[in-house]
């Protein structure tokens, strides 16, 4: 992930040049970077993930879902939508469905084969709430939720991976954000119903990526 908020495009640069070597899954940069990004990643295994609305989530659902179409038209293949989490917070879930499926619809239309992940952050909330929030995800038609922005003071652990995975059934996909310190923290994640790890900071890897 290339989340600084001063980080230049060389920092991109270096970024995707790392990820190529290492065959990571995937980069994740804000929009800003993607056309650059695309442009240092092409011909390669790695996909481009672009942010969006990173990191409150706290866009309009129109501005998000042409957000989401200019990332793809710039070169991503795949786009990470926060969710308006304070919507939610204020008794809304059906904000969150319908922003998604809009998000998802615009995403499609611009790129049909897309993938359209849906952003929270489990440490914001409890157990009762979070499932709310994976069946409110559920229910906006993305193919993956994601755990965490990564700028949280919490991570999410096994337990959290395992409700969500028990309310999004097999099939979304889930990715577990948090900084790991070995292959048998992200294997634990794994074993609890991840199908990804992402980490802010790869110690696995050696450097910021996407596993």
């Amino acid at each position: 992930m290339l989340l600084r908020p001063r980080a230049t495009d060389a920092d991109c640069a270096g970024l995707c040049a790392q990820a190529r070597e290492l065959h990571v899954a995937a980069v994740c940069v804000l929009p800003t970077h993607v056309p650059g990004a695309a442009e240092a990643l092409r011909g390669s295994d790695v996909k481009l993930v672009a942010l969006i609305s990173h990191p409150l989530g706290a866009d309009r659902p129109p501005v998000k879902a042409r957000a989401c179409r200019q990332a793809l038209e710039d070169g991503a293949q795949e786009v990470e939508v926060v969710v308006d989490l304070a919507r939610f917070a204020s008794g809304d879930p059906n904000h969150v469905r319908d922003e998604l499926r809009l998000c998802a619809r615009a995403a499609r239309e611009a790129r049909p084969e897309a993938l359209v992940r849906a952003v929270i952050e489990t440490a914001a909330f409890d157990d009762r709430t979070l499932r709310l929030l994976a069946r409110a995800v559920a229910a906006g038609g993305v193919d993956m939720l994601v755990t965490s922005t990564g700028l949280a003071p919490e991570a999410p652990d096994a337990l959290d991976v395992e409700l969500m995975r028990e309310e999004l059934g097999a099939g979304i996909a889930l990715k577990a954000v948090r900084a790991v310190r070995g292959a048998d923290e992200a294997a634990v994640l794994l074993v609890a119903g991840a199908n990804r790890v992402g980490a802010p900071t790869a110690d696995l890897l050696r450097g910021d990526s996407d596993r």
